[in-house]
């Protein structure tokens, strides 16, 4: 509010925001929602990275292959994408039935944010109830992605430790790539 004195009388008139403050303002919901939507897609492409682990140990490896045939065999599953190895570990039934429960509609969100979301949200800076429900989906999917994620990490750590490598040996690689990555 503005406050003027017109003779001897205060008269108070609303200040609204001016063009340059409304763009500034829009910018920051633009770049608050973008973030968003980087990190969800960044959940979603570690989850499909372990799938691709998963598929590698799970399903096509054999005893013996050694670290370079796998690490070559990982980079070929790595060309997949995240519905074609969903569907090749259901079809090799390693997946337990919670875990498929959960994965499909992760694709399905996944899918959504990477072919339709942006056309299907157009005009949400201007909506805000529509920019909450948009926020709320991608946390959602975020969420659901670390967790999915950690699920297929532990379960992939139990099979291998069962399988005969040491859970030692597991730590020190999972150390090594955290400080690699700049994680820690």
């Amino acid at each position: 509010m503005t406050t003027t004195r017109t003779g001897g009388a205060l008269t108070q008139t609303p200040r609204y925001p001016t063009d340059s403050e409304l763009v500034e303002a829009q910018a920051s919901l633009l770049a608050a929602l973008l973030q968003r939507v980087g990190y969800a897609l960044w959940q979603a492409a570690e989850c499909e990275d372990t799938l691709a682990h998963y598929v590698v140990t799970r399903v096509r490896s054999s005893r013996g292959i050694g670290e370079a045939g796998g690490c070559a065999l990982l980079e070929q599953v790595r060309k997949k994408t995240f519905g074609s190895l969903l569907k090749e570990l259901k079809k090799a039934g390693v997946l337990e039935s919670d875990l498929e429960q959960r994965l499909g509609p992760l694709l399905d969100e996944r899918n959504w944010l990477v072919h339709r979301a942006k056309r299907e949200s157009r005009g949400v800076l201007n909506d805000l109830a529509k920019l909450d429900r948009l926020v709320a989906r991608l946390d959602h999917l975020a969420e659901e992605a670390t967790d999915l994620n950690q699920i297929l990490a532990v379960r992939l750590e139990e099979y291998i430790v069962t399988a005969g490598v040491d859970r030692a040996m597991i730590d020190r690689e999972a150390a090594r790539l955290i400080a690699e990555w700049g994680y820690f």
